[in-house]
């Protein structure tokens, strides 16, 4: 199956990020601020999002709750991420009970992850079909990555046409062929 390959050195990675960019796109790895808008409307085609639970695995600055919360969808949100100044900025950045923002290392799996879920996942991932692949940066193939959700699920699909560098894998727990289920279409 597949698995987190990032290195043991991730945290330190990003708190130079942090260091050098500050509260900047540029800390979490993204090439242009809109790149990163991008992945998060890709996402919204999971579905609906208003009151549901999310857990955030790399929430970075807890971006994707601030972007939620500019359309009005208000989500029971729990953010995780390896790097500490991030997650203070986190706690400083949203007000008391807007959301849960932990420090931890965590090496979701996708197999993990899809068991946590009551609907379905989201996952955006690098793609091995860039065509300018950054330094120190983990890629995956899109066909492998297709390949191991259709192995948790039969209602699985990808997202590669909002970057050329990027993609979402989606994975549901009930197929929408099934009645009452119609995830939102982007």
């Amino acid at each position: 199956m597949m698995s987190s390959s990032l290195p043991d050195d991730t945290a330190r990675w990003y708190a130079d990020k942090v260091r050098t960019y500050g509260y900047d796109h540029r800390s979490l790895g993204f090439r242009s601020k809109s790149s990163q808008a991008k992945r998060f409307e890709a996402m919204l085609a999971l579905g609906d999002f208003d009151g549901a639970r999310i857990l955030d695995v790399g929430c970075g600055f807890g971006d994707l709750l601030a972007f939620l919360a500019e359309r009005g969808i208000d989500p029971e949100y729990t953010g995780l991420d390896i790097c500490e100044p991030m997650v203070e900025r986190c706690r400083e950045r949203f007000e008391r009970g807007a959301g849960l923002f932990l420090v931890g290392r965590i090496r979701p799996t996708l197999e993990r992850l899809f068991a946590w879920s009551s609907i379905g996942m989201g996952a955006n991932f690098l793609s091995t079909c860039s065509p300018e692949p950054a330094e120190a940066r983990v890629y995956m193939d899109p066909c492998k990555a297709l390949a191991a959700g259709l192995s948790l699920t039969p209602a699985a699909r990808i997202d590669h046409t909002y970057l050329p560098n990027d993609f979402t894998l989606f994975l549901y727990k009930t197929p929408a062929w099934h009645d009452g289920i119609f995830p939102r279409t982007p």
